[in-house]
């Protein structure tokens, strides 16, 4: 049993600890900021974020169906999740997901969105942005979630979903799919989560201050008639990533629980990073947290904590908070709130 406990847990370190050998290229191009809808990688549900952001194989609440919509084909109660972020530079992301058990299949449905507050409107004649007038920027992706536990042990999910960001007056929007596997081998609680996110379509951006007036077809010629035109936009591809995640229970007891957890990212605009994340559960009700995230530039650690509150019976109020440390750009914090039915 102890060489067992010491394999599986060899098994979830080590990719991590091989991460921090990592680095980014120096002498060639890549993809670094090169996506739009870069709300799309903010992390969903406090206690994800408290586990470094390792949850694709974890994936076992109503937060699944960002981390890997196979993971709500095993649930069998009704669950809703809210979650509240407070992103660096005054930025807040709030994730709202409803996950309904049905006979044979579940189904779930999500909405993510991300806002700003008004900003002054500077020109070249007015630097100080003294006219009143404002400028804000936000998006929100929309998700209907279908999953199904094939048999006890492996589940697949697959999420569609609608895109939109916006800026001013203008606005972009595509679709998307989300596919995902989970796999219980049965063998200490050895779970096994695949992901792909966000493979769809692109954003181009189209508005009324695209609208150019008086266009000249032929400038060369006199006597034409003008008319109104548009200034077309490059297309974007949303920002794509393959996630692999293995977790384990160990320390099983009738009073705690010790579970461990790594994901391994592919993203399409950033280097691969890994994520390790912990969770240990006391009785069921109380829960301290802890993770930490490699090749980022500027995130590292983060730890948490939540409560699983019973509030009649079969009804459960859970409370999640995760800290999250940024470098240089600060801190975040994030708060999530859920009921189980």
């Amino acid at each position: 049993m102890k060489r067992n406990l010491i394999l599986i847990a060899a098994a979830i370190l080590l990719p991590g600890l091989a991460a921090a050998q990592f680095t980014s290229p120096t002498d060639g191009f890549n993809n670094n900021g090169t996506r739009p809808a870069q709300f799309l990688k903010f992390a969903v549900g406090a206690r994800a974020s408290a586990m470094g952001e390792s949850f694709a194989a974890v994936a076992n609440d109503a937060t699944a169906l960002y981390w890997n919509p196979a993971g709500i084909g095993n649930l069998k109660d009704f669950e809703i999740h809210l979650s509240h972020l407070e992103y660096v530079a005054d930025i807040n992301f709030e994730f709202a997901g409803l996950v309904i058990p049905t006979r044979g299949f579940n189904l779930g449905f999500s909405v993510a969105a991300w806002s700003m507050g008004d900003e002054p409107i500077t020109t070249a004649e007015d630097p100080n942005g003294e006219s009143g007038l404002t400028w804000n920027a936000g998006s929100f992706a929309a998700g209907v979630t279908f999953s199904r536990a094939l048999t006890d042990r492996f589940a697949i999910g697959i999420t569609g979903k609608y895109i939109q960001e916006n800026i001013y007056n203008e606005s972009a929007n595509a679709v998307a799919v989300d596919i995902g596997s989970v796999y219980n081998t049965g063998i200490s609680g050895i779970k096994i989560g695949m992901a792909m996110t966000n493979f769809g379509g692109k954003l181009r951006a189209a508005g009324r201050d695209l609208n150019v007036a008086g266009v000249d077809v032929a400038p060369t010629r006199p006597g034409n008639v003008t008319s109104n035109g548009d200034l077309r936009t490059t297309s974007w591809p949303l920002p794509l990533n393959f996630r692999i995640g293995l977790s384990a229970e160990l320390f099983k007891t009738e009073t705690g629980l010790l579970l461990l957890a790594s994901d391994f990212n592919h993203p399409t605009d950033a280097d691969e990073r890994i994520n390790l994340g912990g969770e240990y559960s006391l009785r069921n009700r109380i829960f301290l947290r802890g993770g930490y995230k490699f090749n980022y530039d500027e995130q590292s650690f983060t730890f948490g904590g939540g409560l699983n509150l019973p509030i009649a019976q079969n009804y459960n109020f859970i409370v999640d908070y995760a800290y999250h440390d940024f470098g240089i750009l600060g801190e975040t914090h994030r708060f999530s709130i859920g009921l189980r039915l």
